[in-house]
């Protein structure tokens, strides 16, 4: 399996390091660059105050950490940063309280996982195969 280099540049002097906890761990843990302060069901976007790099064929998700999606109402929103994309990484929040909260300049706000990419080629049809679910969708298979 080829080494995957994830390259990165801090765009502020302030901007911390991506941190990959323990050798087995998937993610990169991502600090927040700024003092941000959210109004009630407020979203904004966070400086993360980095840009980053990778091998060819691959990209980036930046996702929720766990410890923070199941302990604070500020929820990270998963996003997608293209391999081609240099420009400083940011991620999205939005306060699911109806009191303010607020994310300290420093604190672990989200992670990135890095994913390889696959070529795909979208066709226009006027009819798809038949499948066993059919179009089946949300809840179809049962609550538990």
């Amino acid at each position: 399996m080829p080494k995957v280099i994830l390259k990165y540049k801090k765009m502020t002097p302030s901007a911390m390091a991506p941190h990959q906890a323990h050798p087995d761990d998937t993610g990169f843990d991502l600090y927040a660059d700024q003092t941000v302060y959210f109004a009630p069901f407020e979203t904004k976007r966070i400086s993360l105050g980095i840009s980053i790099q990778l091998t060819k064929g691959y990209s980036a998700e930046v996702r929720p950490r766990s410890g923070m999606s199941l302990r604070t109402p500020l929820k990270c929103i998963l996003g997608t940063v293209d391999p081609g994309y240099r420009g400083e990484i940011m991620a999205i929040f939005v306060n699911l309280s109806n009191r303010p909260n607020q994310i300290n300049k420093g604190d672990k706000v989200c992670q990135l996982v890095i994913r390889r990419d696959v070529s795909v080629q979208s066709i226009e049809c006027d009819k798809l195969n038949d499948s066993d679910r059919g179009s089946d969708g949300f809840g179809s298979t049962g609550r538990n």
